[in-house]
């Protein structure tokens, strides 16, 4: 269990260490049996707990926490960027938690960046040379939402979401002045957001900026629920319900295993729903939404395509929700899942087709036999027949044709099914 610089733990269903390896046991001594929590700071064990129950309430989620550990100094702390993870049996019993964790000291050193966003779940903005913004990824549009349109070439401190910040400004001094890169804590002043942990780092043709949100569960649980947990997991199909900024506020269960399933991982309760494993295929999603923030409602039908072999449908209902006021609440998404009638349906045109072969084939069989009979009929010459046969002869050939007239009407009707 021993790799380089990075810490590992492995943690029961009740946060205490089961097998650690021994670049963890450097910053705490003899962890086996203990609970991971203690060999934290007051202020992130406290949201080391809230993390982990959501971890335990859901275990496809992944974690990622800024933790603070103490020090040789009792009064300093070694701060951590871990990953949480929970290990669970194929009939998917919780058997433990694994952590893996690096220090940001590491991360003021020249490593490869790219790698550590996927590793440690950042979001990344690109910077020009002169503090422009490039671009961003799908995890920093999530977070952000319609806020990131405006700040398409406008300088880092000429944004709303950053311009305020003077530790922002610190950070941008830091990097001129030393190739490090800069590790921060970035204050989100606005209502119900989140702060984000933050690293400004020096590129080949300008900056990156990397952020990942903090977990913050009294401002999570200060949001107004439109419905009691009670209600909402009585309904049937996962079920979002957002606030009127579009921040998910509100889910069912079988919403969170519809976002593990289907989207890569469950929507955390503060953020912008996550379609970032594929957003372009949920353009109609993000469309209804915005409807919805100005009282339209929306319905419609989306495929997902979980794997190669595997596709599944959904109707999807989106709508406002007002008060007695007439203001706006918030935004419900209610889906129905409608693969398996898809499927009945699929499996009833093969049954048709298959219908339609079977009622062609007769026709195809009886013609030809049919067809010998006329041609030998026409050979026939009624001069060298009795008097009787003639007369049977006379029968014999228009009741030919008509049977064969019949079997291409028949013929007809049945290729004109749909």
């Amino acid at each position: 269990m021993d790799f380089g610089h990075f810490h590992i733990v492995i943690l029961d269903v009740e946060g205490r260490v089961l097998k650690s390896n021994k670049s963890f046991e450097k910053i705490s001594p003899s962890p086996l049996g203990k609970e991971f929590w203690k060999s934290l700071s007051l202020e992130t064990a406290e949201e080391f707990c809230y993390s982990f129950e959501l971890m335990l309430s859901s275990p496809k989620i992944r974690r990622h926490l800024l933790l603070e550990h103490p020090g040789w100094d009792e009064n300093r702390f070694s701060q951590i960027w871990w990953e949480f993870s929970v290990i669970t049996t194929p009939e998917m019993d919780i058997s433990a938690v694994i952590g893996i964790g690096i220090g940001v000291h590491l991360l003021e050193q020249e490593m490869p960046w790219t790698n550590l966003v996927d590793v440690l779940g950042f979001g990344k903005i690109s910077l020009d040379r002169n503090f422009r913004i490039i671009d961003w990824d799908d995890r920093i549009e999530n977070w952000f939402g319609e806020n990131v349109q405006e700040w398409k070439k406008k300088a880092l401190t000429q944004t709303k979401d950053f311009g305020e910040e003077t530790v922002i400004f610190e950070g941008l001094h830091a990097v001129l002045d030393n190739p490090k890169p800069f590790c921060f804590l970035l204050k989100n002043k606005g209502e119900n957001k989140s702060d984000f942990a933050a690293l400004l780092a020096s590129g080949n043709n300008g900056y990156q900026f990397f952020l990942v949100p903090k977990e913050n569960s009294k401002s999570k649980s200060q949001e107004a629920k439109v419905f009691s947990d009670r209600d909402i997991n009585l309904i049937k199909g996962p079920m979002f319900v957002l606030n009127h900024e579009g921040i998910l506020v509100q889910q069912n269960l079988e919403a969170k295993k519809f976002g593990a399933d289907c989207l890569g991982r469950a929507n955390t309760i503060g953020y912008h729903l996550n379609f970032s494993a594929a957003p372009e295929k949920f353009l109609k999603f993000f469309s209804a939404i915005d409807s919805a923030k100005k009282g339209i409602s929306s319905q419609f039908e989306q495929s997902i395509f979980i794997s190669k072999d595997e596709i599944r449908f959904w109707e999807v209902s989106i709508r406002p929700v007002q008060n007695f006021k007439g203001e706006m609440k918030g935004i419900i998404i209610h889906l129905l899942e409608t693969t398996s009638y898809k499927k009945q349906i699929f499996e009833l045109y093969q049954e048709n087709d298959k219908l339609k072969e079977m009622a062609i084939q007769p026709s195809h069989i009886l013609r030809g036999p049919l067809s010998s009979m006329l041609g030998i009929l026409e050979l026939i010459d009624p001069k060298d027949l009795s008097e009787e046969n003639k007369k049977l002869f006379g029968y014999l050939k228009p009741l030919a044709m008509e049977m064969d007239d019949k079997i291409r009407e028949y013929a007809k009707t049945i290729s004109s099914w749909k």
